[in-house]
């Protein structure tokens, strides 16, 4: 289906037309664009992500793997079947866009409980139409790609909104239902071809006990899978924020996000100097959110279990580095202080 036909269809407007290109998608599968709208009732402007898998898959790093292929099919999927199920439950304070409709075919269309990169295939042809609100109309024009201690408190205050909105305690076996099974994009589970090519060391030999800890918790929720700051939208004063991207959404601990949130946004100086008061921030306002909630889940217990797992986050994700891109900037002194902090914290248990 045409995309300008499907918006019509979709939504009640008299005309529709493309504004701009705002990117392309990851290696080629796809865009993002920008399209106005004209009529009485209808919103004057939303974006539309385009899902259509190339013929031959590039990759700017050179992942041009089989498994890496089926990761990105698989990861549209969740993200389909997120706008269909899950993102409405959101609330203010872990905003995301209003999903106004979905074409897809063999993306969402079957409702999964979990996934595994290598044991299902989708086909090459798989495709997908999504029709969201426009944030930057809505009030989140900004995208920034550093930010302030206190900028980064308010992205801070949107992950403990969104994990506290979705905290479970033992939760069943098929939770999350059509989410990916462990959240986030550099999950031990899907990148078997990175950890291969990682030198030996402690951290590779210590690689799977660290990913055992991390997603066996008692405590769970959903966390966003890739949370750095290029996938936040905040307001003109950046006191307010939204997010988008949520390909690699699903269930596990979430100090896999907010490692990921600081990596991406503070300089490992502004990391050393300050993560331990911007991890009692995170759980300050998760406290918040499950009150505010009236869970009947304990803050502090959440806190007790999560928190000392920040550091094996941390080198959860170095494991990633290391095997995908060790020359990354991520690579830093910072990391590796990490890493070695986690390493004898695993000797100790």
């Amino acid at each position: 289906m045409e995309i300008e036909d499907f918006i019509s269809q979709t939504i009640s407007c008299d005309s529709v037309f493309p504004v701009e290109t705002i990117q392309t998608l990851w290696s080629g599968y796809g865009e993002i664009v920008r399209y106005g709208l004209k009529g009485e009732t209808c919103p004057s402007s939303i974006v539309v992500k385009s899902i259509r898998p190339p013929k031959q898959t590039q990759h700017p790093r050179g992942w041009n793997t089989s498994a890496s292929h089926q990761r990105k099919l698989l990861s549209y999927r969740v993200e389909v079947n997120w706008y269909k199920t899950w993102s409405n439950l959101c609330d203010e304070g872990a905003r995301v866009p209003i999903c106004y409709g979905i074409s897809s075919h063999d993306l969402g269309d079957i409702p999964l409980s979990s996934f595994d990169a290598q044991a299902q295939r989708l086909e090459d042809d798989s495709q997908a139409i999504i029709l969201l609100s426009d944030l930057d109309a809505q009030g989140y024009p900004l995208r920034h790609q550093s930010l302030t201690l206190e900028q980064a408190k308010v992205c801070i205050e949107w992950l403990a909104c969104f994990h506290g909105q979705f905290m479970q305690d033992s939760p069943s076996d098929d939770w999350p239902r059509g989410l990916w099974k462990t959240g986030s994009y550099w999950h031990l589970g899907t990148r078997e071809d990175e950890y291969l090519a990682m030198p030996e060391s402690p951290l590779k030999l210590s690689a799977h006990r660290l990913d055992r800890l991390l997603t066996q918790t008692r405590f769970k929720t959903l966390v966003h899978g890739d949370a750095k700051v290029a996938n936040f939208c905040f307001s003109d004063d950046s006191l307010r924020v939204a997010a988008v991207d949520f390909q690699y959404v699903g269930g596990g601990c979430g100090m896999r996000d907010l490692v990921y949130f600081l990596g991406s946004c503070l300089s490992q100086q502004e990391c050393d100097q300050h993560q331990a008061s911007l991890i009692d921030y995170y759980f300050l306002k998760l406290e918040k959110t499950l009150i505010n909630k009236q869970s009947t889940i304990s803050a502090g217990k959440v806190e007790q279990e999560w928190r000392p797992l920040f550091t094996l986050a941390w080198a959860d994700f170095q494991r990633f580095i290391l095997g995908w891109a060790p020359e990354h900037h991520k690579n830093n002194d910072f990391s590796r202080a990490m890493t070695s902090q986690a390493l004898k914290y695993l000797t100790k248990l």
